[in-house]
């Protein structure tokens, strides 16, 4: 068994002790971040930092201008990590932790972009009342998947990298905590969450319908299976009716 640990550059970015560090900790493989979300993070042992806060997502390598050149979609680069690497954060700590005996692999999130969302709000997942996750590029739209997998071949092979895992490959829903979450006083259970996390863009209903689904119906039956939870009904079909009800004390 070879024990690993996760990382992102700037834990390695600026820190020389670091990669003997993590090696005399036991660990053998580094999974290190090549293109994450947006993220507040520790660095307990840093010598120029204590929390590095990444606004949205993004690579951390320099893109190839080439292969993104007149798309739409198109991923953002950081700008948090100081490197004058030509291989860019990811480059640089990658290096670092080869040569102290470590294997990196490239750790790669896909479908989970606020920035992106928000930004092009018609490729994201929209729930069966409409509303859009501005967090979750649909995985269904071609669009989006070609984003994906350029992505994906792209920071799957940095330079110093010999593996790599990619993240977020399907579709994002609701249980997605989101920045100051107000969403925990609905009690949603497993099948809830389930439910309001279906899409019903254009793309996948037409996906629906081709596989003999009434897209239309389908929502409805979404809807009206969600309703009780709203009323706040309790798993075993009770509705709480709130204070003043029959036996309030």
């Amino acid at each position: 068994m070879r024990a690993g640990a996760f990382l992102y550059p700037w834990d390695v970015v600026g820190d020389p002790a670091a990669p003997e560090r993590i090696a005399a900790l036991g660990v053998r493989q580094v999974t290190l971040a090549s293109a994450y979300h947006s993220v507040r993070a520790l660095t307990p042992r840093h010598p120029r930092h204590r929390v590095v806060t990444a606004p949205h997502a993004a690579v951390l390598y320099p893109p190839d201008p080439d292969r993104w050149r007149g798309r739409e979609l198109r991923p953002y680069e950081q700008r948090w990590v100081q490197s004058d690497d030509p291989d860019g954060a990811y480059g640089e700590a990658a290096r670092a932790l080869n040569e102290a005996g470590l294997r990196v692999h490239s750790w790669v999130v896909l479908a989970h972009n606020s920035r992106l969302g928000e930004e092009h709000p018609h490729i994201t997942v929209r729930n069966a009342y409409g509303d859009r996750y501005p967090w979750a590029p649909c995985v269904a739209r071609p669009e989006v998947r070609a984003y994906l997998v350029s992505l994906a071949a792209e920071a799957a092979v940095r330079p110093g990298t010999d593996g790599t895992e990619l993240e977020s490959c399907g579709w994002y829903g609701l249980a997605h905590l989101h920045a100051h979450d107000k969403t925990g006083g609905a009690a949603l259970d497993g099948a809830g969450a389930y439910l309001m996390s279906l899409c019903f863009c254009e793309v996948c209903r037409a996906g629906y319908a081709a596989r003999g689904a009434d897209p239309e119906a389908l929502r409805a039956r979404v809807t009206a299976a969600l309703e009780p939870v709203w009323r706040g009904a309790r798993a075993d079909g009770d509705v709480d009716s709130g204070p003043g009800s029959a036996g309030g004390g």
